[in-house]
């Protein structure tokens, strides 16, 4: 086989010796065709010149990474070979090596949060990330929202089948018209399928399902609740190398994916093209598809970029769209129960014992949330990762710059596993943003410390219920009860524990009681505190610990949506 570098060093040298014949980067015309790499042979993608011109000496976007010496970097981290969680609890492909080492040649490290998909433009615009990776293709839409880098990849749209189906052959897109099509939200092949199948009339609409992950696409494929997916090429050839899949069509529409930041960052955009341009000259984006994507390079085109050139992808004009009302927005403040310590320590949970779930989360956008916002389960390291938890919804309006703790309530599955389920805020429209945020815990039994708990050091309970659920008008009483199980070896009795008020916002009647029941160890009881709402619509927190002597035994968390009358 001719190697796919044969063609390539004649115009490395050419490139060499016309940098040292120049004091300063020469601007290289370039009068044919020339193109990235790529899955298969496609049209090829014209180079322009970047921008000649000294880059700008700031912009915003740039100065905040400069000054906090971070880039911040969403990605949505369930779209092998892009991005996917490794064994180990780890994030890795594609996407993650590429902005790493952007990174690393910006000698700035770069920190890598998770997202929903949907929500990286709307994270971006708020200023909340700095950049977007994510198997991100340009589109007249997106063009129309934000900026982009170089083109990294040129992805094809294809079909995927189970291997003993009768889907063979698809040479033309219309011909999914005969089957249950299964799509991804948010992305080109929803808007593809949805555009020339539904709205021109060949395929009804129940016929078109809507998925939030690929990968539930693809469980659904494979137990024969959908007849084909369509996805990416990369994606396709991923799971039809690691299940009973066939890849049974291709090359429908070319996806150009590239790093997306937010419009109007001129300096940003600068810097990101120059490495860019770098690492698609030096073999280094080659190097990152035949790892991630594929070992066998027959079929690549990779001509080298010069200097200062950027890929220009001919994009058609964005079509008049007025302007979103608001922003969804959500970032994720802290763990308030269940810690993990960022999966380094998942806490032990006893197979089949329920307890809650409680993270504080901020509204980062300029929508306000109401009752309509939804907390929902969105994919796990396995099935069980779900534990049983249902979608909780916001539990009274959350304005813009709130805090919000909000609790769910699940179930430890039998089998001895680590588990991390991830769970996204959606809108009253069914749309997804913000962080992706998640519970991590281990069933396995720890010799070494057998009853830790998800709460703080020292804490030695489950707490399996907490209420309030719902809201409660201003200066009305109010119990909040927590149910607590005794997991700290020996009983808690009458003449020996208390509990009471810690901090948070001074609601109680009283700041602490006597306990008047036993609760012995391995068995559970109901903690009651008699509160007052107060004068003003809002969210309030309060911490109460159930004490022996100087020694915390259990931490009870408690948030209340207070409204006016």
């Amino acid at each position: 086989m001719k190697s796919p570098f044969s063609g390539i060093f004649p115009v490395l040298m050419i490139v060499s010796i016309m940098l040292a014949s120049c004091a300063t980067p020469a601007i290289i015309p370039i009068t044919g065709s020339t193109a990235v790499p790529t899955a298969m042979l496609v049209p090829t993608a014209i180079l322009v010149p970047s921008a000649t011109s000294p880059a700008p000496l700031s912009d915003d976007v740039w100065d905040r990474i400069v000054t906090n010496n971070k880039i911040v970097v969403g990605t949505a981290w369930h779209y092998p070979p892009f991005s996917s969680i490794d064994p180990n609890f780890q994030v890795v492909g594609f996407d993650i090596a590429l902005i790493e080492e952007i990174g690393r040649r910006l000698q700035i490290p770069v920190e890598i949060q998770n997202y929903a998909f949907e929500g990286l433009t709307g994270a971006l615009q708020l200023n909340q990330i700095d950049l977007a990776v994510a198997a991100i293709s340009i589109t007249p839409e997106r063009a129309s929202q934000m900026s982009f880098s170089p083109v990294y990849y040129i992805n094809q749209t294809a079909v995927l089948a189970r291997s003993d189906s009768l889907v063979k052959d698809i040479t033309n897109f219309n011909q999914l018209a005969d089957y249950r099509v299964g799509v991804q939200r948010g992305t080109t092949y929803e808007s593809l399928a949805q555009s020339l199948l539904v709205d021109s009339g060949l395929l009804s609409k129940d016929k078109l399902l809507h998925y939030m992950q690929a990968d539930e696409a693809v469980r659904d494929l494979i137990e024969d609740r959908v007849d084909v997916v369509v996805v990416g090429q990369a994606t396709a050839s991923y799971y039809g190398s690691r299940q009973d899949l066939k890849v049974v069509g291709q090359g429908f529409d070319q996806q150009d994916l590239a790093v997306a930041m937010r419009s109007e960052t001129p300096r940003l955009k600068a810097e990101i093209d120059r490495v860019m341009d770098e690492m698609l000259i030096d073999g280094t984006v080659l190097n990152l598809i035949q790892q991630y994507i594929q070992a066998d390079l027959a079929g690549i085109l990779s001509t080298p970029i010069a200097p200062n050139l950027s890929v220009a992808t001919s994009v058609a004009p964005a079509p008049t769209v007025a302007p979103p009302i608001c922003v969804d927005g959500m970032k994720f403040v802290a763990d308030v129960s269940y810690g993990d310590n960022n999966m380094k320590n998942p806490p032990f949970v006893t197979p089949r014992e329920g307890f809650v779930k409680t993270w504080r989360l901020q509204n980062t956008g300029t929508c306000t949330w109401t009752p309509k916002y939804q907390l929902i389960y969105a994919y796990g390291n396995v099935t069980a990762a779900q534990m049983s938890g249902q979608p909780v919804n916001i539990p009274a309006d959350v304005a813009p710059g709130q805090t919000l703790d909000l609790s769910v309530t699940l179930i430890a599955p039998y089998e001895p596993l680590t588990y991390q389920g991830f769970w996204q805020m959606e809108n009253a429209s069914g749309g997804r943003f913000g962080q992706t945020i998640w519970v991590a815990i281990s069933t396995l039994a720890d010799q070494e410390n057998p009853v830790a708990t998800g709460q703080p050091s020292g804490n030695y309970c489950t707490v399996t219920i907490a209420s309030p659920w719902n809201s409660v008008p201003v200066l009305s009483n109010f119990d909040a009860i927590w149910t607590v199980k005794n997991l700290s070896g020996y009983d808690w009795r009458t003449d020996s524990v208390d509990y009471q008020f810690i901090s948070g916002t001074k609601m109680h009647k009283q700041a602490g009681y006597d306990f008047t029941q036993t609760i012995k160890n391995g068995e559970s009881g109901q903690i009651t505190v008699d509160m007052a709402a107060p004068d003003e619509p809002g969210f309030y927190s309060s911490t109460w610990a159930i004490v022996s002597g100087n020694r915390t035994l259990c931490l009870l968390y408690m948030t209340v949506a207070v409204t006016a009358e």
